[in-house]
């Protein structure tokens, strides 16, 4: 594996978004983390080998120390697995335990930068809040993600609604194993979750609202599936075409985001503004519009029936 540099790790910046968010207990402990690796604050590292001293010798009582100091002298030893199973050992949190178990099967293939900069996850966090805000009750039903990625929001939106199955339509196949692995809780409750690979323009809608989709099991038996969303999620419509939304029948209850950031070369439709988002996507009913800013862009999102 290609050694890490300290921007290889600016993933950390966004874990820190999250810690602040859910008010963790530990966030100061997170923050001195980041400050030893990031910004080699020798204050923090002494702090966090005492603390090492503390706990009593383990297993990974080596490897730990070599990833304190690892901004001083020693950060070609670094990869995203061993910095996130360092920080499980001192930070308490399902999600980060999560994330730090699915490193192990995917830290070579998975994009931990842009996935979890700071810009995604307040965006992750923005979405669920009004939702929240929205909905008269919790039940999401049958929630369909148009080009998820890895699909990390699935953890966030099953944390806060009742879902009964979520999918995960993306063009990219190596998407898919990504996501399943990160939402194997759900992918092995009888694919309460699943990652399907599909070009969300090529859906055809039947008259009952629901549509055909096609997949494989782990014995690459191919499965044919009857999908009836109750709510289109779409978090990446700067990397597409209005197509997916112009096909949707009349009366679906659509999320989607989009952004300004035009100088992203794989973003081919941005938009200017919450307005002109509103242009290019109409609907009959808005229940939300509004936009966030991220440092980097702007990111504009809309709720309500296409």
């Amino acid at each position: 594996m290609k050694p890490l540099k300290t921007s290889d790790l600016f993933w950390m910046y966004g874990l820190a978004e999250y810690f602040n968010y859910i008010k963790h207990p530990q966030l100061e402990d997170y923050l001195d983390i980041k400050k030893a690796i990031l910004d080699g604050n020798t204050y923090k590292i002494q702090k966090l080998c005492m603390q090492e001293v503390y706990r009593g010798e383990n297993e990974f009582t080596k490897e730990f120390n070599r990833v304190i100091f690892s901004n001083i002298n020693d950060y070609e030893f670094l990869t995203h697995r061993k910095v996130l199973n360092y920080i499980s050992h001192c930070i308490d949190d399902d999600f980060l335990k999560r994330v730090s178990i699915w490193s192990a099967q995917c830290e070579e293939k998975a994009n931990f930068n842009d996935h979890f900069s700071r810009g995604q996850m307040k965006s992750k966090f923005w979405l669920v809040d009004e939702l929240k805000n929205i909905l008269v009750d919790t039940n999401l039903g049958t929630v369909v993600q148009y080009g998820g990625w890895y699909a990390t929001i699935a953890y966030f939106l099953f944390e806060n609604f009742n879902i009964k199955q979520y999918y995960n339509l993306e063009m990219d196949s190596e998407c898919i194993w990504i996501g399943d692995i990160f939402n194997y809780p759900q992918l092995n409750a009888g694919w309460k979750y699943k990652g399907i690979h599909m070009n969300v323009n090529d859906i055809s809608f039947k008259e009952d609202k629901s549509f055909q989709a096609f997949t494989q099991n782990k014995q690459e038996e191919n499965i044919e599936l009857s999908i009836t969303p109750n709510l289109i999620l779409n978090t990446s419509c700067e990397h597409m075409d209005e197509t997916w939304y112009n096909n949707l029948p009349a009366g679906t209850l659509v999320a989607l985001q989009t952004n300004d950031y035009y100088s992203n070369e794989q973003h081919v439709n941005c938009v200017k503004s919450i307005d002109a988002a509103i242009k290019k996507y109409p609907m009959q009913e808005m229940y939300y519009s509004g936009e966030l800013d991220t440092e980097m862009y702007k990111r504009f999102m809309l709720i309500g029936k296409k």
